[in-house]
């Protein structure tokens, strides 16, 4: 397995989307929405999908030779941002 897919694989487990989030995401004027992108925009784009210690942690697991690297950080958050996106693609809103 790549290293890629070790941490594909980890964050697809430990990425969860929070609800509560969302709601209050919801709550905000709809004009607020709209220039964000959406409800699923905004939570994507902002600390919402932060998922810090998760990225550490697939780094860790991927076991790269120079973990804090720009590139080995830039892959992890590509990685992270589709999952997120996969993952708000089935929530209902």
């Amino acid at each position: 397995m790549s290293k890629l897919d070790k941490m594909r694989k980890y964050l697809e487990q430990a990425i969860e989307i929070n609800m509560q989030s969302l709601e209050e995401i919801k709550q905000q004027p709809q004009n607020q929405i709209d220039f964000m992108g959406g409800v699923r925009e905004w939570y994507r784009c902002t600390g919402c999908s932060n998922y810090y210690k998760e990225i550490v942690q697939a780094i860790k697991l991927a076991e790269y030779k120079y973990p804090d690297s720009d590139s080995v950080w830039e892959k992890a958050e590509r990685i992270k941002d589709e999952i997120v996106r996969e993952k708000l693609s089935l929530v209902q809103l």
